[in-house]
């Protein structure tokens, strides 16, 4: 199963269905954290939801590749990192990701998210990367913007969220951009 360290305490892992109560637990404990933003953490969310995400995403990846990954610190699952709407004849593709309250603040997502955009790039190859976020969750909104993507504009009212519709900061990043930030960084040193 795939599994990749990001130092010897946190790892990113494919979910396995045996996790689907620990994964449900999560997600109850963050409820009211992650409500606002994600249209999938609702009050009823069940174990049975966990492994239903759990089962697509391990289809997804065996049918194209895509995957959203456990975030797992020092054995205990903190959140999740993954990429969608994987386009590839344009080869682009979005990035996503959640986290327990209590680990926010850490670095966690921008590590995470930092190796998910290498993959991408060197790995499967896209020229874009995209992370579309709610315009108010400034804590999401932080990530691609300190690892250099642009704000490429807004989509009003893009996401109705417990009946609220909310707008939706796009960022992008494209493989040209990553090849000139790694070249002006080896310049700078």
């Amino acid at each position: 199963m795939f599994s990749y360290n990001l130092d010897e305490d946190l790892r990113l892992a494919l979910p396995e269905i045996g996790q689907a109560e620990e994964v449900a637990a999560v997600v109850r404990a963050n409820l009211e954290h992650l409500k606002p933003w994600m249209p999938w953490a609702a009050d009823d969310y069940s174990e049975e939801h966990a492994r239903e995400w759990i089962r697509r995403t391990l289809e997804e990846f065996v049918r194209d590749g895509r995957f959203q990954a456990l975030i797992i610190f020092r054995g205990r699952i903190i959140g999740s990192i993954g990429f969608h709407a994987l386009d590839t004849a344009n080869r682009s593709a979005a990035i996503g990701y959640w986290i327990d309250k209590h680990y926010e603040g850490r670095g966690i997502i921008t590590r995470a998210t930092r190796v998910l955009i290498d993959y991408l790039f060197d790995t499967m190859q896209l020229n874009r990367v995209e992370i579309r976020c709610n315009t108010e969750n400034l804590r999401s909104r932080s990530i691609p913007e300190r690892l250099g993507f642009r704000l490429e504009g807004t989509l009003r009212e893009a996401e109705c969220i417990n009946g609220k519709f909310g707008d939706w900061a796009v960022y992008g990043l494209l493989r040209s951009e990553l090849s000139q930030r790694t070249a002006d960084n080896s310049a700078a040193t």
